[in-house]
């Protein structure tokens, strides 16, 4: 387990990962004033509330619906340039957090797994770091990521 942690963090630092030749793009969203529930930016992104051009997300979320439903349950990326819904498959356990795991809605639907690692808790918000891997047809991209989601 501490050598998956150390691996994980490895990647963390050493920032965005090359894709496979061939392999699904991982874009960012640019959505500056972004209302969303969860939000993750690239791990070597700084983000500065009053700057416009660092609002950009790998990943984000709404907020939970009247059901009270996870709000990573059904997240938003960009993928080779489309803004994807996608709907979580399933979990799995992780030392220090979880992996989720999802498919987009297409018809040759992406596979995504979000290794999520748990960071300091606050009052308003809890901080998530980890790696988010796109694959489809035997190729994948990765990329290093951290952000928050609110309690």
């Amino acid at each position: 387990m501490t050598r998956m942690l150390i691996a994980i963090f490895s990647m963390l630092m050493a920032g965005p990962v090359a894709a496979q030749e061939g392999a699904p793009r991982i874009d960012d969203i640019v959505w500056f004033n972004i209302d969303s529930y969860c939000s993750f930016t690239r791990a070597e992104q700084s983000f500065d509330y009053n700057d416009p051009e660092s609002w950009r997300w790998v990943l984000f979320t709404n907020y939970p619906d009247a059901d009270g439903a996870d709000p990573l349950e059904t997240p938003f990326m960009r993928i080779d340039g489309q803004l994807t819904q996608l709907a979580q498959t399933g979990t799995r356990p992780l030392d220090g957090g979880v992996v989720r795991s999802y498919q987009s809605h297409d018809a040759d639907p992406y596979l995504v797994e979000v290794s999520l690692l748990d960071g300091e808790q606050g009052n308003e918000s809890s901080a998530f770091s980890g790696l988010i891997t796109v694959s489809r047809h035997g190729v994948s991209s990765e990329v290093a990521f951290k952000g928050d989601c609110g309690v």
